[in-house]
């Protein structure tokens, strides 16, 4: 069975980048296992990833005090314990740390075990994001909404209304457009060594299970 990792630096960077995502892979059938390495301003993220479809994790880092030797004893025991064929993590290029270093430390944990890699998009930081792979997500744009919904009351309001929210309800119209969707979410796939080729970009088709 394909089992899929997903990795955060907070609560909320799941459902902003991956929402639908998440949504759509657990109702084909996948395995998903959703991170937040942070957990602080986590209220509602257990009952919004599990609505989701997904298997909520945490650890137990503060925001902007994760650190980074322990960060990497802890995936790689994480990894073991799953076993996962492909993981999501931030984009490389981002401008909080929490975000920076999680990127970093996955990509390196998934180079080794052999995983393939995707990074999803943050509107609020991260920075030249680009991608090759688009996700439909039609049919999960509304429980990615909802989902984020759930998690209200872990912010303050300033903060869920001006940025979060926002992230959450005009990113995937935006990328749909782009893509020829109503709704998308976009990624860049790093790909893997299966085929060794750092230039064959595929059409990731979550419809058909391995």
């Amino acid at each position: 069975m394909n089992k899929i990792l997903a990795i955060s630096a907070h609560s909320d960077d799941l459902i902003i980048g991956l929402g639908g995502t998440i949504s759509k892979l657990a109702s084909l059938g996948y395995e998903v296992h959703a991170l937040s390495v942070c957990n602080d301003r986590i209220e509602g993220f257990n009952k919004a990833l599990t609505f989701l479809g997904a298997k909520p994790l945490t650890f137990n880092y503060e925001y902007s005090k994760v650190d980074e030797n322990s960060l990497i004893n802890n995936l790689e025991n994480l990894f073991n314990k799953i076993k996962p064929n492909t993981i999501f993590t931030h984009w490389e290029n981002e401008i909080l740390y929490d975000h920076y270093v999680v990127s970093e430390i996955s990509i390196k944990i998934a180079r080794k075990y052999e995983a393939n890699i995707l990074q999803y998009e943050i509107p609020a930081t991260s920075v030249n994001f680009e991608f090759n792979v688009a996700i439909d997500i039609e049919n999960n744009y509304f429980k990615k909404i909802k989902a984020m919904l759930m998690m209200k009351n872990a912010f303050s309001n300033e903060v869920f209304k001006n940025e979060i929210y926002p992230s959450v309800i005009y990113t995937p119209p935006f990328r749909g457009i782009q893509v020829g969707v109503k709704y998308a979410e976009v990624f860049k796939n790093l790909g893997n060594r299966f085929p060794l080729s750092p230039y064959h970009y595929m059409l990731i088709d979550f419809n058909r299970k391995e």
